[in-house]
């Protein structure tokens, strides 16, 4: 069995004014996943949910942001217990074989919609903040951004388009992961006998 990693973004509620988000639980809109073959490095597929929403409408500033509109969540959305099970069944984020790979702390964004719906968190606890560890990397002051596009210029990435479209960002994300692992910088490709290459 090829071994996996899935890249996951997600597109949450949004507002312009930075206090009244503050105070929110935020709700996904979007998962955005993308499936790299860890022994190809080749993304083999990508995809995308979108999530009914029960407490906020899509404001106008998430929707200039996103591209996401009410319309969209109300004719393509899906329940967040529904949306769960397909991340598990079709994506394996539950199975510990698979890492999983976030840019910034997908779960502080996330657990609460999933506590705040009853629905089980269904991400297994390995989840890799890629964007700290760039940022440790290759961040020279604490005030020093760790953007994907930064991420993308320093590794020749292409950042795939509409950005934040959960699905175009998993999509660059997974780039800079393949491109991360090819400098030697994330995890070491195994040879067949199961030995790192180094």
């Amino acid at each position: 069995m090829a071994k996996r990693i899935v890249c996951i973004d997600t597109e949450l509620s949004c507002w312009d004014d930075p206090a009244f988000q503050k105070s929110q639980t935020l709700e996904i809109f979007q998962f955005g996943l993308a499936l790299i073959n860890a022994d190809t490095l080749e993304i083999e597929k990508t995809g995308s949910y979108y999530v009914s929403n029960t407490r906020h409408e899509v404001s106008k500033f998430c929707y200039q942001l996103t591209g996401i509109s009410q319309s969209t969540l109300d004719k393509r959305g899906m329940p967040l217990d529904h949306v769960t099970h397909l991340l598990k069944e079709r994506w394996g984020v539950a199975q510990r074989w698979n890492a999983l790979v976030t840019w910034g702390d997908e779960r502080r964004w996330m657990e609460p919609d999933f506590v705040a719906k009853g629905v089980e968190y269904p991400f297994h606890n390995g989840l890799l903040n890629l964007a700290d560890y760039y940022r440790f990397c290759h961040c020279q002051s604490k005030r020093d951004r760790a953007s994907q596009k930064a991420a993308a210029e320093r590794y020749g990435v292409t950042l795939a388009q509409p950005q934040h479209n959960a699905e175009a960002d998993a999509t660059t994300l997974a780039r800079i992961v393949i491109a991360m692992i090819k400098a030697g910088e994330l995890w070491a490709p195994l040879n067949a006998s199961g030995a790192a290459d180094v």
